[in-house]
């Protein structure tokens, strides 16, 4: 699971909680991998960044119109700020030990959803170098 949280872009000064999306599989296993693994830490939570960042921002309108709904400090805004925190047991295990650090909202941006993994850039350079560009 995901908190998806809002805030003013210009005051930055409070999230407030607007909607719970439920991972996918692929989702799971980025979280789960990020929790386990002892390398490539940030080039899983780059993956998950990416990946509800597209969810949001997919949905942006119907979650914009929750978030005024229930929040009149937001309600004529012009657009919000989004951000998320990730709600699995193995993530509060992981901060209880002092394997991660408390979790803060992670702010998430249209420009994560453009971004190309990195398997992508190894796929385009390997097809540049074989000539199939």
């Amino acid at each position: 699971l995901f908190y998806l949280y809002a805030r003013n872009p210009k005051t930055r000064v409070m999230w407030y909680p607007v909607s719970v999306l439920r991972g996918d599989g692929q989702s799971k296993g980025l979280v789960g991998a990020w929790l386990g693994s002892p390398l490539a830490k940030g080039v899983f939570k780059e993956r998950l960044d990416e990946g509800v960042a597209r969810s949001i921002f997919e949905s942006e309108r119907r979650l914009t119109d929750m978030a005024r709904q229930q929040y009149p400090a937001i309600k004529k805004l012009p657009s919000l700020e989004w951000g998320y925190k990730i709600v699995a047991t193995g993530v509060s295990t992981a901060v209880a030990k002092g394997e991660l650090p408390e979790q803060k909202v992670q702010m998430v941006t249209k420009e994560l959803m453009q971004q190309e993994s990195w398997a992508d850039k190894a796929q385009k350079a390997a097809k540049s170098m074989l000539g199939q560009a």
